[in-house]
């Protein structure tokens, strides 16, 4: 047996227990739970079966299972490079928001002192 078809593995089940800590603490949602876990359950299943990459790889009309395997890790990468993209831009609103709230609320403030 190869050294990655016994890392792999232990890995995976290490992260999917992290996640389910992560959702029990209620530190994110059900769903992504889940995608996470299918995530890492795929990389147990190609760590321990590998050849299973390749069949995977001829259903979307890729010739090898190592070019699937890359192409899917690019894929998640990409989605979460998207996600955090959007939560970064959503808190950089909150905070503008805040500080407008603040700015005004010190300038009535500041008004009343003077009176």
């Amino acid at each position: 047996m190869l050294l990655y078809s016994v890392i792999f593995p232990i890995i995976s089940i290490i992260a999917i227990v992290w996640f389910l800590f992560r959702y029990l603490n209620e530190k994110q949602s059900f769903i992504t739970t889940i995608l996470w876990a299918i995530l890492w359950l795929f990389v147990i299943l190609f760590s321990i079966f590998p050849e299973l990459s390749i069949s995977f790889a001829n259903l979307f009309g890729i010739t090898r299972g190592l070019d699937f395997i890359i192409i899917v890790v690019f894929v998640v990468l990409f989605y979460v490079i998207f996600r955090l993209y959007n939560k970064l831009d959503k808190l950089q609103d909150d905070v503008n928001k805040i500080v407008k709230e603040v700015a005004l609320s010190n300038e009535i403030s500041l008004d009343e002192d003077e009176e």
